[in-house]
């Protein structure tokens, strides 16, 4: 069984964290908004990884070319899609920041990535 993790915001830190771990049960990953470990390094994982930001998330994206690159050093099937005229939290529904559109498009991503990557 193939497991995957998905996070928002500090669960996002979290699940970039799991990757950092090495966890070889995790196969496929997608952290929404949520920082990158400094200095992460990824090469224990084998989880294909979906990094999901926001244009206007200026505080989180800080972490997002070193997120890129640990991803890269580590070999891993990886995509980083960063969502235009958005902010932080742009995917709950429930916050003043939320975009439908862009939620949904989101979600679609996350429902394909999972169906690839998830046997």
């Amino acid at each position: 069984m193939s497991i995957g993790a998905v996070g928002f915001c500090f669960g996002g830190a979290m699940t970039w964290s799991l990757l950092a771990s090495g966890d070889d049960r995790i196969a496929a990953a997608i952290p929404f908004y949520g920082p990158a470990p400094a200095d992460a390094d990824f090469s224990g994982s084998t989880a294909a990884v979906l990094g999901i930001y926001a244009e206007l998330d200026t505080r989180v994206n800080v972490s997002r070319d070193g997120a890129q690159a640990a991803l890269e050093a580590a070999g891993l099937i990886h995509e980083i899609v960063t969502f235009p005229g958005v902010d932080h939290a742009f995917f709950n529904d429930t916050g003043p920041r939320h975009d439908a559109s862009a939620a949904a498009g989101a979600y679609t991503l996350i429902l394909d990535w999972f169906r690839r990557h998830l046997a």
